[in-house]
């Protein structure tokens, strides 16, 4: 039985992970709106990415948010929001949040299929 967060991880497009990893930078630097549940659920997504090609990030993002969430300090939170910062300029606000409701909807889907 695959859990909802890594089947709807699994489903997501190139732009799709893009748009997690950038969410998972926001929380990681406290610059999110979203409240905790909201924030533990994008999170929990985050960490059921399956590995995949980036088109804006190399693998040393994943290293800057571990490290931003285990360790934080002012020095990583200002290279995570300088790598946030540069794919919300790519990304957008529209297609963010267009994204973080397409992923609250499947959520629902995934979980009661579950």
């Amino acid at each position: 039985m695959m859990d909802p967060f890594a089947k709807v991880a699994a489903d997501l497009d190139q732009f799709g992970c893009d748009c997690a990893v950038t969410v998972a930078l926001k929380i990681t630097d406290d610059s999110c709106k979203m409240d905790d549940e909201q924030r533990a659920l994008f999170m929990a997504l985050y960490d059921a990415l399956p590995p995949y090609e980036s088109a804006m990030f190399d693998e040393s993002i994943h290293d800057l948010i571990r490290e931003g969430r285990n360790t934080p300090s002012t020095l990583l939170f200002g290279q995570i929001k300088k790598e946030r910062e540069r794919a919300m300029a790519i990304i957008t606000k529209e297609k963010m949040k267009t994204f973080k409701a397409s992923v609250r909807g499947s959520l629902l889907i995934a979980r009661h299929t579950a």
